[in-house]
């Protein structure tokens, strides 16, 4: 089940609200992950699918109803993030093995 995201917006003044909870761009893809009828699906901001792209996240341990809006990353071997491996891994036709490798 698809939800609308909360898209950014132009401020003029500093944000600071104790209501809401912000997180670092680390240059990954904002997908919006979900369990409805205990059934994990992954979207892009657009609305397009992206769950066959990624897996190992369809058995993750959330409750039933759950939705995460964040972004996913890789990481080079020094731990920095790896734009250019996240766009390769999503823009993939080939499957994913058990392992985590490419096939």
């Amino acid at each position: 089940m698809f939800v609308s995201p909360m898209l950014l917006r132009r401020v003029t003044e500093p944000f600071d609200d104790d209501s809401y909870i912000t997180e670092l761009k680390l240059d990954g893809i904002r997908l919006i992950l979900s369990k409805f009828d205990n059934k994990v699906r992954l979207y892009t901001r657009h609305n397009n699918e992206g769950t066959a792209r990624f897996p190992e996240l369809l058995t993750i341990d959330i409750p039933d109803g759950t939705v995460l809006d964040g972004e996913i990353i890789f990481t080079s071997a020094d731990g920095k993030p790896d734009f250019e491996a996240m766009m390769f891994r999503f823009q993939s036709k080939r499957n994913v093995l058990e392992n985590g490798t490419l096939s």
